[in-house]
């Protein structure tokens, strides 16, 4: 009968963690026991860690729709949530950084769409699967499956992705903007993530430019933005970094915020992105987007 009592007991218990980590609304959400996914022990390799600064530093606060492929993530342990930024690529799918979600497959992940006001988040959304890229630690890039279709609206729609045509650009001088939930430099007491969703501007650099910074760190797989206008640091992992198309006036994802220096995200130094347009043919191969030759030129 003991025996009995103490699987009763372990089942009973299991199934109060597993219903802890549900998360279908702001109800359910402990927001003073969220962390940044840097906090996690054991997280990333040493080139991912920055632990002076925790901020987008300089951003500006966004409206509501103003970024309507914004997605912000959370990933549910049994004592802890971390959280991660993301892009919402189609109605069924959000590119994130596999930093955010690597050896957590069996972990439960929400993703929270219109939420320019993260208290007020309009959509939550269980990952059904985390498709990570194969070789993660060179690749820093994740796919993660939603439950059920996302119903867009002028606040949750799709980013563009690059065309095949843009595969060989390097995007050098174009204005970028990297947006996400990270702590502003005026008070780094604040809580993470904050509730209101920012953006910073600043010009894609080359990747020899940004190698000075990163010694042998810096790839074909990398796209790098100057820090001179403001930073992406902890907490924005996994956020999307986009551009414009001069001819369709079109705003199109070119990376996904990875890392900075490990000094820190001050202002100055750039910051690191994994470049989307090495990762089309894996993106198309694994999600239901079916990446274009060349986009309509009519404006959109």
């Amino acid at each position: 009968m003991h025996t009995l009592q103490v699987i009763v007991f372990t089942l009973f218990l299991c199934v109060v963690i597993e219903a802890a980590r549900i998360i279908t609304g702001p109800e359910d959400i402990d927001w003073s026991t969220v962390r940044s996914i840097r906090e996690k022990p054991g997280y990333g390799p040493i080139k991912y860690t920055s632990n002076r600064s925790e901020r987008i530093l300089n951003g500006i606060t966004v409206a509501r729709g103003d970024i309507p492929y914004a997605a912000a993530i959370l990933i549910s342990e049994e004592f802890a949530t971390y959280f991660c930024g993301g892009a919402l690529i189609s109605e069924h799918f959000v590119l994130t950084a596999a930093t955010c979600v690597d050896g957590d497959r069996e972990l439960s992940i929400t993703v929270l769409l219109d939420a320019a006001q993260i208290n007020t988040a309009g959509e939550f959304i269980a990952v059904s699967e985390i498709i990570v890229h194969p070789a993660p630690s060179d690749n820093d890039i994740a796919l993660l499956r939603l439950n059920r279709a996302v119903r867009l609206n002028d606040n949750i729609r799709p980013v563009t992705l690059p065309n095949r045509r843009q595969r060989t650009m390097t995007f050098v001088n174009q204005l970028a903007s990297i947006s996400g939930w990270g702590r502003t430099a005026s008070n780094t007491n604040e809580a993470l993530p904050l509730n209101n969703l920012r953006l910073v501007r600043n010009h894609v650099m080359s990747n020899f430019n940004c190698g000075v910074s990163f010694p042998f760190q810096i790839s074909d797989q990398h796209i790098c933005i100057t820090g001179d206008s403001g930073s992406a640091c902890a907490g924005d992992e996994g956020g999307p970094l986009t551009t414009v198309d001069v001819v369709t006036g079109r705003t199109f994802l070119i990376g996904l915020y990875s890392f900075t220096s490990f000094l820190g995200c001050g202002m100055g130094r750039p910051t690191v992105h994994t470049r989307i347009t090495e990762y089309l043919d894996w993106i198309e191969a694994n999600s239901d987007v079916i990446i274009l030759d060349n986009w309509d030129t009519r404006s959109v």
